[in-house]
């Protein structure tokens, strides 16, 4: 196994148990925080795409097996992995994902405004995804108004913090 395929796989299980066994009994304000979109957000660009729509299939299918959601989650993480180009693009500009080796060039050398930008564009879709397809009605459209943004801003909160550990300690 290549570095960096044990490294995808670490980060992998460190943030699935993390959720499943931290995250998913925590509630603030009513909604749990959804840390595991940071296995997306910080995943590779230049890994292998098949590979990287495998691994969020299979951690939505164990989120939804440990949270009860019936496949929810697995919709939404594939919706979001399928956006986070396009995401990556309008934040931080035309790039070619070819030529960015490490994940942490891209979000440890460009402004907060860009960071704040993506990370908002990537948890509000895939909390809007979640909601919308748990409700399914568009009686319930304030109810998932209000759990999206309100998800929305503890887990950008939560994750900005866990990303900045994270990168700060890989800078040194």
């Amino acid at each position: 196994m290549s570095n960096i395929n044990l490294l995808v796989f670490l980060r992998f299980l460190f943030i699935i148990i993390s959720q499943i066994l931290i995250f998913n009994n925590i509630l603030i304000f009513g909604v749990s925080p959804n840390i595991y979109l940071i296995f997306l957000i910080i995943f590779p660009l230049n890994y292998n795409k098949s590979f990287m729509y495998l691994y969020m299939f299979i951690a939505g299918l164990i989120l939804d097996l440990f949270s009860n959601t019936y496949g929810i989650i697995t919709f939404s993480l594939l919706i979001s992995s399928l956006l986070k180009i396009y995401f990556l693009k309008f934040s931080f500009g035309h790039f070619d994902a070819s030529k960015v080796r490490k994940t942490a060039d891209y979000i440890r050398e460009t402004s907060l405004y860009q960071k704040i930008t993506f990370l908002i564009l990537m948890f509000f879709t895939h909390q809007l995804i979640l909601y919308s397809v748990e409700a399914f009605s568009f009686e319930k459209f304030s109810w998932v108004v209000k759990k999206t943004v309100l998800s929305t801003i503890i887990s950008i909160i939560l994750s900005y913090i866990f990303i900045l550990i994270f990168f700060n300690k890989n800078a040194r």
